[in-house]
């Protein structure tokens, strides 16, 4: 018994990204995300830019259990490379700063976690969540009972 407890975790495949996720989602509209954005401390000005900016994400399949991330905006571009489910690694977030970053799935949603590395970052720990829907994809962004919703087409 104790052998198969060994043997067992290693027979077990890698979860892989579901394939709906694949493809290119461009920003439509956005519910809540200017109270989001404020319970979250940004002021007027930079609560504006981040609304008025065009957002793409990008989820290109680089492996049978890896993938490309892109989060393409008008003020910043990420590329996340050959990321694995639920394997931690070392990325840039908006802010400029180091994050260490898990992407992992919790039913069928797809979580984005950042956990900036210098306690100066100015992007805080945050985690986004993606669900499919019949038109795209939905972010859902929350902070101290705020929930926002930004709405994604293929």
């Amino acid at each position: 018994v104790v052998i198969a407890l060994f043997v067992l975790p290693s027979l077990i495949a890698a979860e892989s990204l579901p394939e709906g996720f694949f493809g290119r989602f461009r920003l439509g509209n956005s519910d809540n995300f200017d109270e989001y954005l404020t319970a979250k401390g940004y002021g007027w000005l930079t609560r504006k830019i981040v609304a008025f900016a065009s957002v793409d994400k990008v989820f290109t399949k680089t492996g049978p259990n890896t993938f490309d991330f892109d989060n393409l905006t008008t003020k910043k571009n990420l590329h996340y490379k050959n990321v694995v489910l639920g394997k931690e690694f070392i990325g840039e977030g908006l802010d400029s700063t180091k994050h260490r970053i898990t992407f992992h799935m919790r039913g069928n949603r797809l979580n984005e976690k950042h956990v900036p590395i210098t306690s100066d970052a100015k992007q805080k720990e945050d985690e986004y969540v993606f669900e499919l829907n019949s038109s795209g994809m939905v972010q859902i962004l929350e902070t101290k009972g705020i929930v926002a919703r930004r709405y994604f087409k293929r």
